[in-house]
């Protein structure tokens, strides 16, 4: 799979320079007026036309003589979504006798400023604003420039210029968890063990050991005993979490940020908020996604730069593209004591699928449900929300078939939305099991 890079830059020659039809008409009329006012000696009518006949000379020897070059400029090839980017379109060489118009066009999701899309040169440079309102690889609209000499007599374009690109990362959702995560068995993690070690998490004082840091000496113990204490802590460990992401459907109206948002906005923004939590707690974490095709393999990392991965990931989705996705490659190999999170408004029976096949394989899985409220409560279609309670009544069912596996089905609610259900796969992990002898 190739490597998607943004355009940043484009750059076309804007051609030779034409006569205008205002141009023509102006010396045609002067050319018929003169002869008209001398063969019927009529000085009146050479007075009326003298004024055409200096414009049209006048804009023929100040006419433009040599080939222009346009080239645009986006600000930022990477935003998030609301954010403002700047288009700098410039003409070279610049001439002050010459006018020029820049115009983009209108493109899905980007907001130009001004609304209209038209900027005047000035000195050959022109700035116009855009906003990107959602998430996703995004072609910012076509960039036409158009010139014309003095009088208006020449002119050039308007020429299309190739398209620019920009990536539009989702903005993750506010999102916080107070719960430890299962199963830490790293060394790099913030997550309490149960072995000690050097950690932040306090486990009991003992004796002085050769080795120990002078730091960790505690001095009321000490003086009371006479004899060296140190305080003992518990190593911190990182855990491995595993991400997949529903692409199968995109359901509601798209209204972008400033809008409601639909199931795959809220799954792409949870999906983002998740990773951000765990990747800032230096937990480990891969991503997988379901149902949208040319998406990026990322693989397993930690760490600020693997967030920007994560997030571009996130924004080269493209919903239902790979309808025949079974998801058996998305959850083939998947480390046996990684914390399986699936983001779903679960309306797809493949997920569904999926999160039985993990909990049939051991795997601890916790199903997020990304389904929007607001499309079971539209007061401007009853029958569109009435519809909808049908189905969400069919899928109550799945849900079921989920729970009485032991799978815990949570809505997304943004922060503290796993405190409860993470406390409970940590006991739960914790518990002792009965095994064969």
């Amino acid at each position: 799979m190739q490597t998607w890079h943004p355009r940043r830059t484009a750059e076309r020659r804007l051609g030779a320079w034409e006569s205008t039809a205002a141009h023509q008409r102006a010396i045609v009329l002067a050319a018929v007026g003169a002869i008209a006012a001398v063969l019927g000696r009529r000085a009146d009518l050479l007075v009326i036309v003298a004024p055409l006949a200096v414009a049209a000379a006048w804009g023929h020897l100040a006419r433009p003589r040599s080939d222009v070059t346009a080239t645009a400029r986006l600000g930022d090839t990477t935003l998030r979504e609301g954010a403002v980017t700047g288009l700098v379109v410039r003409t070279e060489p610049a001439d002050a006798d010459v006018h020029g118009v820049v115009t983009v066009a209108r493109s899905a999701w980007v907001e130009r400023k001004p609304s209209s899309g038209i900027a005047e040169l000035e000195d050959g440079v022109a700035v116009l604003g855009l906003r990107s309102t959602r998430w996703g690889r995004r072609r910012v609209g076509t960039v036409s420039v158009a010139l014309v000499s003095t009088w208006g007599a020449f002119r050039v374009g308007p020429v299309d210029l190739p398209d620019l690109d920009a990536a539009t990362l989702p903005v993750p959702a506010a999102f916080d968890a107070s719960a430890p995560t299962p199963h830490p068995r790293g060394i790099v993690g913030l997550n309490r063990s149960n072995r000690p070690g050097s950690g932040s998490e306090f486990s009991t004082i003992r004796e002085f050991h050769p080795g120990d840091r002078l730091r960790r000496i505690h001095w009321p113990v000490s003086m009371r005993t006479g004899r060296l204490h140190v305080t003992s802590t518990f190593t911190d460990e990182d855990a491995h979490v595993f991400l997949l992401v529903d692409c199968f459907s995109d359901l509601g109206p798209r209204e972008g940020i400033d809008g409601r948002p639909t199931s795959l906005d809220v799954t792409v923004r949870a999906a983002g908020a998740l990773s951000e939590h765990f990747l800032r707690s230096n937990d480990r974490l891969t991503l997988r996604t379901v149902g949208s095709a040319e998406v990026p393999t990322l693989g397993t990392g930690s760490g600020t730069n693997h967030l920007r991965r994560v997030l571009d990931t996130l924004a080269a989705i493209s919903p239902a593209t790979e309808r025949r996705d079974t998801g058996e490659r998305a959850v083939r190999a998947v480390d046996a004591n990684a914390l399986c999170l699936v983001l779903s408004p679960l309306v797809e029976p493949t997920m569904v699928t999926l999160a039985h096949t993990l909990a049939a394989r051991g795997r601890t899985v916790v199903v997020i449900d990304t389904f929007p409220e607001h499309l079971a409560r539209n007061p401007d279609n009853p029958y569109e929300a009435l519809a909808w309670r049908m189905r969400l009544l069919s899928r109550d069912a799945e849900v079921h078939g989920l729970r009485l596996r032991g799978v815990p089905v949570v809505p997304w609610r943004g922060p503290g939305s796993l405190d409860q259900v993470l406390r409970d796969v940590a006991r739960r992990a914790a518990a002792p099991r009965m095994a064969r002898r």
